[in-house]
């Protein structure tokens, strides 16, 4: 059974309930509804669960066919906006310097979207691991500045150097001056998580698509 899969990866993995649902962005009753075959993921969640995993998003919801994500025939995707591929230095400077992106000189590597991004979109390659094991060193991120975040989402942010760090975003509530409270959370536990009422963050986009590169 799905249900029956989606436990035993879980153990597999070393995760409690309580952190899967912060991987993929929901609760941890969620999860334990899955387990307990009383509801089914969504076909977004069920997608997250198969990239958490490493396993096949049609084995997982179905049991047929191999696990194995190299057996997956791969989907087309579309050529949507080009965006440039940025440093993080560059990414932490984008708000003040996207208009003046065509002046880049011609080391700049691009790639085509496949989904729509806004005038100022860009992609970022992972480096570190503060955010495995969702997201790994060599992974892209597109991500869309004229993205406002919600709750769950992953976010480029400045946190008053030079550069740009990436992590998920949480809301707190508003502060006695009415200010937005929330705080960038890493998906590794052994990295500190951000907190905008303790430091300047200023969140530059929004990730609106991933791409897992097999590693060899």
């Amino acid at each position: 059974m799905k249900s029956e899969r989606i436990k035993e990866l879980r153990k597999k993995h070393g995760l409690t309930q309580q952190k899967l649902g912060e991987l993929i962005g929901v609760k941890k009753s969620s999860i334990s509804q899955w387990e307990n075959d009383e509801h089914s993921p969504s076909g977004d969640n069920l997608a997250q669960l198969s990239k958490v995993f490493g396993v096949s998003a049609h084995w997982l919801s179905t049991g047929k066919g191999s696990p194995d994500l190299s057996n997956v025939e791969p989907a087309v995707i579309p050529q949507g906006n080009r965006v440039p591929i940025l440093s993080y230095v560059q990414a932490g400077n984008w708000r003040e310097i996207c208009e003046q992106a065509t002046t880049f000189d011609g080391n700049i590597e691009y790639v085509a979207a496949s989904v729509d991004v806004g005038p100022c979109g860009f992609g970022l390659w992972i480096r570190g691991n503060s955010m495995t094991p969702f997201f790994n060193e060599g992974d892209l991120v597109i991500v869309d500045p004229d993205e406002s975040p919600r709750p769950g989402d992953y976010v480029v942010a400045k946190n008053g150097g030079e550069e740009a760090t990436f992590k998920k975003y949480r809301p707190r509530g508003i502060d006695e001056n009415g200010q937005e409270v929330f705080e960038l959370v890493p998906l590794n536990d052994d990295y500190p998580t951000m907190h905008s009422d303790r430091q300047h963050i200023e969140i530059i986009g929004v990730m609106v698509e991933h791409r897992i590169f097999r590693k060899r």
